[in-house]
């Protein structure tokens, strides 16, 4: 078995059988949480690519130091290396995590290769990859619906249960049935390790931020065979806007048992809650005469009793079993039950510019949009696969197979005030009666909604040659949805055939070549002026690429071209809304043309030394040649890296880097018509410093915006915008036992 070990051991596979829980778990310490040191000695033995056939491959991160993952299953059902995958792969692994001191879910899936971001409001952040939104998003290889109109909190967990992150770009329907070509993210969580250890670290910050997280892992029988893990965090900051305030808890289980030699059993839950007191939305962008404003970066546009919470519990549980033969099979299913609340007053308009007060246009004062939302969801998910070897014309290849069944259930209801709804006053003077919490109304339904995704997929890798494999597979989905939402509505699309193809082409022993082609149908939850969801997205998604490992397998270089066609694509009408509703309405648009290409390097470039570093183009245009999404940056680079330094100074750790996107744009509503609005190239740096103090303690320091860069994390919204968050800082202890 493999043994836990401090920062800088050496870590032996020598036994001439790998258990799959060896290999799952034996990869697994090093940082356990995100404060924790990555050091490595110059001599350090590196963990050589394991290609034993039938066992598992994916890794856990921990021990591996590094920003390179050996392998993932993630992209075709197969678990293959990124090298061996027809399609471009990124990876946030653990060590980057704790480098970066990234602590939420929202900000790893900020930072992953080819994946902008806009924050819609205070509760909602929609990411895009390729020129789509990102809809998919797993836990486990487990699928989760995800809605832009209720956010149950998929993507705003805390990340400190999570060894990875791994995101798949472009279309990926045959693991995912419903999707768009843009990406799938799938949350790795953190497993027992094999020997007895923990961490607790405490971090504060600025704007009164205070962190708190335990970790703890520990064999309960003598032979290791049986193991639990248990995860506890506690994040709780003020915020650079006014009236703000988060509020983060999670606790996390998990029990992992060798049933017999070749059977795995883990059960686990998580619990996760997060709570905004100041729940905002964007500050209005022009003033009543059509000129534009120039509020201060801590203008908020809330209440102090306005608020939105999450809360999370998912259960899990997850059987494999590894035959004589070389296959494997897995049985895993999770259930959730989830809570949302939003209590606020929506602010739109724009202010006069000597009095404060908002109209919508001259004659006509806007008044108090107040709602409050309650909702509940549940999320079933059963995962049955299989894959394994076998022989034809004298060539090994390999085969695998799984059916998938999500079934999502949630309910919203709303109420409104009880008595008349007052005008909303001056937007300058935050003590206007206007802004007083009201008196509640009765509840009323507002949106029920049943949807169930099956779907049957099989994927081959055939070895055509020593240098060439040819992948291939389907899938076909059965989807439906009940939906009461303003008038009851049921759709359903059976059987519908998502093909995948993919060539690998080995031109040296580290370069490779490869092509894949996959097609889309994605249904979509956008809707129509009328409240409709509007007709699923079809279409074809191409890529060719080149990968290599270079620096001795210590890291990973892709390149990608990408190009895809969709029919029906939701596009915005701008200043239009669903009926009865703040929500943006949409219509759809034939023959959208996305192309584009990417460029990352990713892993340990020299002794002591991991870079993260990534380049992404991206070009989406609508069948007349009009730009589409251009409120996504086009362009965007990114970069991060750390580098332990040698000999007397090893127990210092420094890095840093920069994120950058090109402008952006969008037409917006403003009291004289419709114009462009957008901001230029934003440039935003790093920094951090680890200090090893002893062989258990270490300290952190990260700074993030260090040069305080003043940028918009979203413009043009409901003609408002809100910034991005100004230079902050957060000083961490971690202690190792």
């Amino acid at each position: 078995m493999a043994h836990h070990a401090r920062s800088n051991a050496v870590l032996h596979l020598s036994s001439p059988r790998l258990h799959p829980l060896t290999v799952a778990i034996g990869l697994t310490v090093g940082t356990l949480l995100p404060i924790s040191s990555a050091t490595f000695a110059q001599d350090t033995e590196q963990l050589s690519n394991i290609t034993v056939v039938g066992e598992d491959l994916r890794p856990t991160t921990e021990l591996s130091e590094t920003y390179r993952v050996e392998s993932s299953a993630s992209a075709s059902g197969l678990t293959l290396t990124p090298r061996q995958t027809p399609q471009s792969m990124s990876f946030l692994t653990r060590q980057q995590m704790d480098d970066e001191a990234i602590t939420s879910t929202t900000e790893a899936v900020e930072r992953l290769p080819g994946v902008s971001a806009i924050r819609l409001d205070g509760t909602r952040t929609n990411f895009q990859s390729r020129g789509y939104s990102i809809r998919n998003f797993q836990f486990d290889g487990l699928q989760s619906n995800t809605s832009p109109f209720w956010p149950f909190g998929d993507a705003e967990w805390d990340a400190a249960i999570y060894d990875r992150v791994e995101v798949v770009r472009g279309a990926t329907g045959l693991m995912t049935g419903v999707g768009d070509p843009s990406a799938t993210v799938n949350f790795v969580r953190k497993k027992p390790l094999d020997e007895a250890a923990g961490s607790v670290s405490a971090a504060v910050g600025r704007w009164d931020r205070g962190r708190g997280v335990v970790d703890v892992s520990t064999p309960l029988d003598s032979e290791g065979r049986v193991g639990v893990r248990f995860v506890a965090a506690k994040d709780r900051s003020d915020s650079f806007m006014d009236d703000v305030e988060h509020d983060r808890e999670t606790l996390y289980g998990v029990l992992t048992a060798e049933l017999t030699d070749r059977t795995e059993l883990t059960l686990g839950v998580e619990y996760q809650h997060y709570d905004q007191d100041g729940a905002y939305i964007g500050v209005p962008q022009y003033y009543l005469d059509g000129g534009r404003t120039d509020y201060d970066r801590s203008t908020a546009n809330n209440t102090e009793w306005a608020n939105f919470f999450t809360e999370n519990t998912r259960g899990f549980v997850d059987l494999t079993h590894h035959f004589d033969n070389g296959w494997k099979a897995r049985a895993a299913y999770s259930y959730g039950d989830a809570n949302y609340g939003l209590t606020y007053n929506y602010r739109g308009g724009y202010p006069d510019r000597e009095t404060g007060v908002l109209y919508y246009t001259p004659s006509y004062a806007t008044e108090s949009y107040l709602l409050d939302y309650r909702g509940d969801r549940t999320q079933k998910n059963l995962h049955l696969s299989a894959e394994g070897p076998f022989e034809l014309f004298g060539r090994e290849h390999q085969l695998g197979f799984g059916y998938m069944d999500l079934n999502e259930d949630y309910e919203i209801r709303s109420r409104g005030p009880a008595g008349d709804v007052p005008a909303l006053g001056s937007f300058s003077d935050r003590n206007d009666p206007a802004l007083a919490e009201p008196a509640w109304g009765e509840w009323g339904l507002t949106d029920d909604t049943v949807t169930e995704q099956t779907g049957y997929y099989a994927v081959s890798r055939f070895s055509l040659a020593d240098p060439v494999h040819f992948i291939v597979g389907a899938r076909m989905t059965d989807w439906k949805i009940d939906q009461d939402y303003r008038g009851e509505r049921e759709y359903e699309y059976d059987n519908e055939l998502t093909p995948y193809a993919g060539l690998i082409v080995d031109i040296t022993d580290d370069l490779s070549a490869y092509a894949s082609y996959t097609e889309i149908f994605n249904t979509q939850s956008e809707r129509s002026p009328s409240g409709a969801l509007l007709d699923p997205l079809e279409g074809i998604n191409y890529e060719l690429g080149l990968k290599a490992e270079l620096f001795d397998d210590r890291a990973d270089l892709s390149f990608a071209v990408f190009q895809s066609q969709q029919d029906n694509l939701a596009v915005e009408i701008p200043g239009v809304f669903v009926a009865g509703t703040t929500d943006q309405a949409y219509t759809t648009t034939d023959g959208a043309e996305v192309e584009g290409f990417e460029v990352e390097i990713a892993g340990e470039v020299a002794a002591g030394v991991n870079l993260s570093a990534s380049y992404a183009l991206v070009d989406a245009e609508d069948a007349d040649g009009n730009q589409l999404n251009t409120s996504y940056a086009r362009q965007q680079a990114k970069v991060f890296a750390s580098w332990q330094l040698p000999g007397r100074w090893s127990d210092l750790t420094v890095g840093g880097g920069a994120r950058w996107q090109g402008d952006t744009y969008r037409d917006n509503d403003t009291p004289l018509g419709t114009r462009k609005i957008g901001q230029g190239d934003v440039f935003v740096a790093d920094a951090m410093a680890r200090y090893r103090i002893n062989e258990n303690l270490s300290a952190q320091l990260n700074v993030t915006n260090l040069f305080d860069e003043e940028y918009y994390s979203q413009l043009g919204f409901y003609s408002q915008g809100i910034y991005g968050q100004p230079r902050s800082a957060l000083l961490s202890l971690n202690y190792d036992f």
